[in-house]
């Protein structure tokens, strides 16, 4: 009847909503665990276990006088039957290794030897840069920085963002194929450049690193200025691209993290 086909329709509503509302508070949890990761200085392996945890309940104090034992637990809120049948992906951070062999980094020291022993080539340089977790770059690099590496880093930044159209046309023909792969290297580029300038050592690099590499900075924030005044910005993309373009590719984001490079002007 029309009742039922309605009460079955306002249930996949709810359902749909409950999991939706579901995965917003899981990203932010998630998202909360790593700022408050970087900002305690913690090590890599509390870093994964920080995140891991992130969607776990607090405990309350027990009260002693009042005894109640296992009742002071907070347990999750139930959540409808139709929300609870749909499989939810469970967030996790990169693979430990990849094809070539590459492990992501624990310490800064192990990110400087993997670097100069296995990383020659640009692709490997650019696959070694995906294992690690942005929000993870002033935890890995406490205490290790040096200008040469930094300067790979940000050559490697500059070419991973170059082929990213900026036009119209061009951002079209890419949605229409569902090729992003130039995009994702261009919001890599964008969300390292903006954590770099949160390493101890960074002014020190930034002020020992070659003049080329200076150039490769300037470079590299022209085109991200570019890229944010570009159609991505408007483009029908998919939530996780979608929420990281916003992110990466903000202007007046941008425009602070360039100031700190010391080419603010070139990148407004």
């Amino acid at each position: 009847s029309t009742a039922s086909i309605a009460r079955a329709g306002a249930m996949e509503l709810h359902a749909n909503m409950a999991r939706a509302l579901d995965d917003d508070k899981r990203k932010k949890d998630i998202n909360d665990a790593k700022l408050r990761a970087v900002s305690q200085r913690v090590d890599y392996d509390q870093f994964c276990n920080m995140v891991a945890g992130a969607h776990l309940k607090p405990v309350r104090p027990i009260d002693r006088e009042g005894g109640g034992g296992f009742d002071y637990f907070v347990l999750p809120a139930d959540t409808p039957a139709e929300a609870r049948r749909a499989p939810r992906p469970t967030p996790v951070l990169a693979p430990r290794t990849t094809a070539s062999g590459l492990k992501v980094p624990k310490t800064g020291l192990e990110f400087h030897r993997a670097w100069r022993r296995q990383c020659r080539a640009h692709t490997q340089r650019l696959e070694y840069l995906r294992l690690v977790d942005p929000a993870l770059i002033p935890v890995l690099f406490q205490a290790e920085f040096e200008p040469d590496v930094f300067g790979g880093i940000v050559h490697t930044l500059r070419a991973a963002a170059e082929p990213c159209p900026e036009d119209e046309a061009a951002v079209a023909a890419a949605m229409a194929s569902g090729d992003t792969a130039a995009l994702e290297g261009a919001l890599l580029a964008a969300e390292w450049a903006a954590m770099l300038p949160e390493v101890n050592k960074f002014a020190l690099a930034l002020e020992f690193a070659q003049d080329e590499h200076q150039e490769d900075v300037r470079a590299l924030f022209r085109k991200l200025a570019a890229l944010a005044a570009s159609p991505w910005r408007r483009a029908d993309l998919p939530p996780r691209l979608r929420d990281r373009v916003r992110s990466a590719l903000d202007r007046a984001e941008l425009a602070r993290a360039a100031a700190t490079y010391g080419c603010g002007t070139e990148a407004a």
